[in-house]
């Protein structure tokens, strides 16, 4: 049975399959065997439009693709594959066939957009692949996939020689030797005198690697010889490093290629690594000490174990020099008393306000995050260096309980997307006195918006922090169970409020650029990790001390209103004037239902005080009979199934207006709504009309229906999918209000 997104995303392949002429197919679809299970599609792509180079991907004229779409879509995003593994060899296709679409999915990745962003990314894709773009110069190049099958860590901390053809062998020093990673210090070229602490072994290859490593032991040699590293040596390192692990312990490989850095520079060394497990270790060893010339037994049980053996590769967590920028690089740094908090996020945000609050005295934190902790975030984040390797959540959990021992901290390696749909995790989540939200999460914001627009809307206050891309600018929310939406339609507010004020253009260029340098992001790590901000650990507790300080001030006051505060730290003066912090505090939206397809309108005090006025002046001019209206100014999401109405205009010049009706002109709304747009930053434009029943319910006419079917039928110039139409009845001194969504799907369009 599909569910509600997977109807949704069929919905819109339809849209994109009736728009593409023929340019886009949907060849099948397989049904979801059971509840949660994702759905299936063979689509069909016409590639031959896309130019070709050398060295791009040979795509066919016509690519068939599979697309699987998750249950929980469009909060979890849909793969798609290649039907064959002919590009398996391209650095941006995994296992064979996957099509690695996103270098950050929970950035990149806008659950609003649906299947019309999802086909859109796959079109770019197909077209940069054939034109050999999908490695463009000056970003980072997709490093080899080495899929880990192991939760030990190998923590790389001094720079790897650079090979000379064909290949550097020896061993490189591992400095700490934890229960879940292990640190790597100094390299021995073979045939030098090596350290007398344990070695991991090493081969460095100056050439390249396939971009999927190898799964088993005998392919992996194969490739290594194939790339002129004696097959002897190989067995000989491998003893060698076996010989130097303590009984008990796993022997380390290390194996790099020049695969890693910038696309046209210099290439470094791209590090993966492999563990030989304790009772294999001891076998080679056994054998090695067991060996004479005449019986080679260390040989023959090298041989033996590589013939069957699976490469149990580990996750590397880069802390090279060469390899890692610094996250500071460019930097210039009573209420929670007895209180029960929920941290959304123990990372730069979260590591630094947790703390903050335990000594506060909070008597309870329940920390939510799913990633570990890595060697580069330790310039910014408030972990110790013997914590790497840990989960974060249990990471923080640890430096807590080291301040405050008496503090109830409950760690929590989850998924908040995956904490909305378990009922008992849910309610120990609501049962807190504050969320804090600090992942700036797109698909975490966007499920709780949507898991209260569904839901009873009970839930503690929730206070959302986010930092600006280089750790001088702090965004903080605040939203109750009194308000209608969540942070999205905080944020959203917020956007709206400074492109209203003189003292907001700043904060708009910040966190909701239009310049796409601007947009560029930061890899502290080049390839596929996390882009982030740049900061150093006192630009964020600068950040988060004001932000968590002003936190306390709303929530001691317990207004319902929901609210918003900004700062701007940027600039080498010192951090003064009224633009340098902005408050805002709105008062609630005014809720209308639409009954024919479930949207909530949103409407905006200001909006319906200004439809009131429009009322009272014609009644004072035309008399109460007279119908009147206007223009509707707003947003649409699809998505959340809410529409926004934000500001309205009384009739345009060429309306016509009697006791029979209201014929909405329009003379001047291009011009309005072009304003709207560009003033905005594209969050307020055209979303319907509003017109009145005076002294009367209102219900839409005979005639407001057939001006929708008109509007919203076939070959007419209006281009929109849906249409607001917002009828006040009675009086403006006591006016009844409706809404009605009409959509040109209703009409067959």
């Amino acid at each position: 049975m599909r569910s509600e997104g997977q109807a949704w995303a069929v919905d819109q392949l339809e849209e994109i399959t009736t728009a593409s002429a023929g340019s886009f197919e949907v060849l099948d679809i397989e049904e979801p065997g059971e509840e949660g299970a994702a759905l299936r599609l063979a689509v069909s792509i016409d590639c031959s439009r896309f130019p070709r180079v050398h060295g791009g991907v040979p795509l066919r004229a016509r690519e068939r693709l599979r697309i699987s779409i998750p249950s929980r879509f469009p909060l979890s995003r849909p793969d798609a594959h290649f039907t064959h593994k002919r590009y398996a060899d391209f650095a941006h296709v995994q296992w064979g066939d996957s099509i690695c679409l996103y270098q950050a999915p929970e950035v990149e990745w806008v659950p609003a957009q649906g299947m019309f962003g999802f086909i859109e990314r796959v079109n770019e894709w197909l077209r940069a692949g054939a034109a050999n773009e999908l490695d463009p110069i000056g970003m980072p190049l997709h490093p080899p996939v080495a899929y880990a099958t192991s939760n030990y860590s190998i923590v790389p901390c001094v720079d790897a020689p650079k090979p000379e053809h064909p290949f550097w062998g020896g061993f490189v020093e591992v400095t700490r030797d934890g229960k879940v990673a292990a640190e790597l210090g100094h390299w021995f070229a073979y045939g030098e005198e090596r350290s007398e602490r344990r070695l991991a072994s090493a081969i460095l290859l100056p050439a390249t690697m396939p971009h999927e490593y190898p799964a088993t032991m005998f392919d992996l040699i194969k490739t290594l010889v194939a790339r002129d590293v004696p097959l002897h040596l190989i067995h000989t390192i491998v003893n060698l490093g076996a010989l130097s692990t303590p009984a008990g312990k796993p022997s380390i490989f290390v194996l790099g290629a020049a695969m890693r850095g910038i696309a046209g520079g210099e290439t470094r060394q791209h590090l993966a690594s492999w563990l030989i497990d304790a009772d294999q270790s001891q076998k080679l060893r056994d054998a090695v000490m067991a060996a004479t010339l005449d019986d080679p037994k260390d040989i023959e049980a090298f041989y033996a174990w590589a013939a069957d053996a699976k490469v149990e590769w580990c996750r590397v967590l880069e802390d090279r020099p060469q390899i890692v920028v610094r996250r500071d690089a460019e930097s210039p740094s009573t209420f929670w008393k007895g209180k029960q908090v929920a941290l959304l996020g123990c990372g730069a945000i979260g590591s630094t306000v947790a703390p903050m609050l335990a000594r506060a005295g909070a008597a309870r934190l329940e920390l939510y995050d799913y990633n570990v902790v890595t060697p580069g975030i330790l310039v910014r984040q408030d972990f110790d260096r013997n914590l790497v390797g840990y989960t974060k959540s249990i990471a923080l959990r640890v430096r807590l309980i080291g301040a405050r021992p008496d503090i109830d901290v409950t760690a929590h390696h989850r998924n908040i997307l995956n904490v909305l749909n378990n009922p008992e995790e849910l309610e120990r989540l609501m049962g807190v006195d504050v969320i804090i939200d600090a992942t700036a999460s797109r698909s975490i914001s966007t499920a709780l918006e949507l898991h209260f627009r569904k839901a009873a809307k009970k839930h503690p206050p929730i206070v959302s922090m986010a930092i600006g891309h280089n750790g001088d600018f702090g965004l903080m929310t605040l939203v109750k169970e009194q308000h209608a939406g969540m942070s999205v339609d905080a944020d959203r507010r917020v956007k709206l409020a400074l492109a209203n004020t003189a003292m907001g253009k700043a904060y708009l260029k910040e966190y909701w650029p239009t310049d796409a340098a601007r947009r560029k992001q930061f890899q502290p790590e080049p390839g596929c990790s996390s882009p982030t901000f740049r900061g150093s650990f006192a630009d964020v507790l600068n950040l988060t001390s004001r932000m968590t300080n002003v936190a306390a001030s709303w929530l001691t006051v317990d207004a319902p209103a929901p609210r918003a505060f900004a700062m701007d730290l940027s600039g080498d003066g010192l951090a003064t004037g009224p633009a340098r912090e902005i408050g805002f505090e709105w008062r609630p939206h005014h809720v209308i239902l639409d009954g024919q397809h479930g949207y909530q309108i949103r409407m905006s005090e200001e909006a319906r005080a200004a439809v009131l006025a429009w009322i009272r002046r014609s009644e004072r001019v035309r008399g109460k009979t007279v119908e009147t209206g206007g223009v509707l100014f707003g947003e649409v999401d699809e998505l959340l199934k809410v529409i926004w109405v934000d500001e309205v205009s009384g009739p345009p010049p060429d309306s016509l207006a009697s006791p029979e009706g209201f014929l909405c002109g329009t003379a001047g709304v291009a011009d309005m709504n072009a304003e709207k747009i560009k003033r905005s930053s594209g969050s307020v434009s055209f979303v319907g009309m509003w017109h009145t029943h005076p002294q009367a319910l209102p219900i839409p006419s005979k005639t407001d229906l057939g001006a929708m079917k008109e509007l919203l039928g076939q070959g007419t110039g209006f281009l929109g999918r849906r249409f607001l139409m917002l009828i006040v009845g009675g009086t403006s001194k006591a006016p009844f209000v409706s809404a009605t969504v009409f959509q040109r799907s209703d009409y067959g369009g």
